[in-house]
């Protein structure tokens, strides 16, 4: 029996975002496998709260612990964190509680893996391999510099462009050093293209790639479409590049639609914080947070996926394409998946080509059909979890015989 310790940075309650879902899905890989005894360390933070009473719910199938985290972003905070040199994404998820909290764990469960989920988890790979024996294996879902020096060139305002290129710096080195440093014994990337990133940045120890996977009986098709056609989009707008792609289509490629097609309809999904203000055009709904993803999206057509900036790989198109939708996504926003332009989504990366694309989808059910049938049978070949499920457990396998022989 394989012992793994999972790190969460956040409480993957409601699953509302990819970087939820992408937890939730490994999460429950290796609590469902039988050669796996699963614990976890979780981060509940100030800026994904979830109510306490909830929590058992989520890790209702594993030794679990949490400890509070404040890791909001303040203009203080940001301003402080320009004179020590940190990269201020990370350092809002230091605790001492934490840590304290983790010490704790490694000698309760007694871990051979500890898996760190996500960048900001990383911060306690030292206290980890100073405290324990366990193999570390960081699951990276994004490269996080190149991530943000996307979202800095994307930036139209100066001075948070300034400071978000400087950021990026920072993250940049610290995932330099980590990868370098050797206390990491393995990494897990979502996409191959992530993976090649890593060993140009100097990691030399395993490396696995596993994608964002879905359960297929979850995920049925949508066999009845909405008439007429309508647009969607959905992910939270905390997530920079979600806010910055979704600006960039309404102020410059929406309009173009409704110019061409008077009756086209964009449904909007996801968190929206307080701070960001949608602009209001006519044809577009805000629905905000939806009570079920899976739901809201069968009920739509075409999934936009506009993103000027990210890495990784975007699950809400895995999951669009699970339930038969048409896609049309910028080259960056289907980066990591094994699709294809014209058989699996369209492929847009100016305003215009976005525009013309999308006036393809919506004036063509037959077009849509087939992108949709097209997508679906990609993500039964390649995205269905129990295709993916026994790789990830055999990698974690493998790395921990790697760990010398205690006396």
């Amino acid at each position: 029996m394989l012992r793994v310790l999972i790190l969460h940075p956040r409480i993957p309650f409601q699953l509302y975002d990819g970087g939820a879902l992408a937890m939730r899905r490994v999460y429950r890989m290796l609590c469902g496998h039988p050669a796996c005894s699963v614990g976890v360390v979780a981060m509940n933070t100030r800026r994904h709260w979830v109510e306490p009473s909830k929590i058992e719910s989520v890790y209702a199938r594993t030794l679990s612990w949490w400890v509070p985290v404040d890791n909001r972003i303040t203009l203080t905070g940001a301003f402080w964190n320009l004179l020590n040199g940190t990269p201020y994404h990370l350092s809002r998820f230091w605790s001492r509680a934490y840590a304290s909290t983790l010490e704790r764990a490694l000698s309760e469960f007694n871990p051979d893996v500890v898996f760190f989920e996500g960048l900001p988890t990383t911060l306690y790979v030292k206290l980890v391999a100073e405290r324990s024996s366990a193999v570390c294996v960081y699951r990276a879902h994004n490269i996080e510099h190149l991530l943000w020096e996307r979202v800095a060139a994307a930036e139209r305002t100066l001075a948070k462009r300034l400071y978000l290129r400087e950021q990026a710096r920072r993250l940049a080195t610290y995932e330099q050093t980590l990868f370098r440093e050797g206390r990491l014994d393995g990494i897990v990337t979502i996409t191959a293209e992530d993976a090649t990133l890593c060993r140009m940045m100097g990691f030399s120890g395993r490396l696995c790639t596993i994608p964002f996977s879905v359960d297929l009986e979850d995920y049925q098709p949508a066999l009845e479409q909405p008439e007429p056609p309508t647009l969607f989009h959905i992910g939270s707008l905390s997530w920079e590049p979600n806010r910055q792609g979704l600006e960039w289509f309404l102020r410059e490629i929406f309009p173009r639609v409704r110019d061409r097609v008077p009756w086209a309809t964009f449904h909007v999904a996801g968190a929206v914080p307080p701070n960001v203000k949608l602009p209001a055009y006519e044809g577009v709904v805000v629905h905000g947070v939806v009570p079920d993803a899976r739901t809201f999206m069968q009920n739509q057509s075409i999934l936009v996926v506009p993103l000027l900036s990210g890495s990784g790989i975007r699950s809400k198109i895995i999951e669009a394409m699970a339930v038969g939708k048409a896609v049309v996504s910028t080259s960056i926003g289907a980066e990591g998946i094994e699709c294809t332009d014209g058989i699996h989504y369209l492929r847009a990366d100016t305003a215009e080509a976005f525009a013309d694309a999308v006036v393809r989808l919506l004036t063509s059910r037959s077009l849509m059909r087939q992108l949709g049938q097209n997508a679906r049978r990609l993500v039964e070949e390649r995205y269905s979890t129990e295709r993916i499920r026994d790789e990830l457990v055999q990698f974690l396998f493998d790395v921990a015989a790697t760990r010398p022989a205690t006396a």
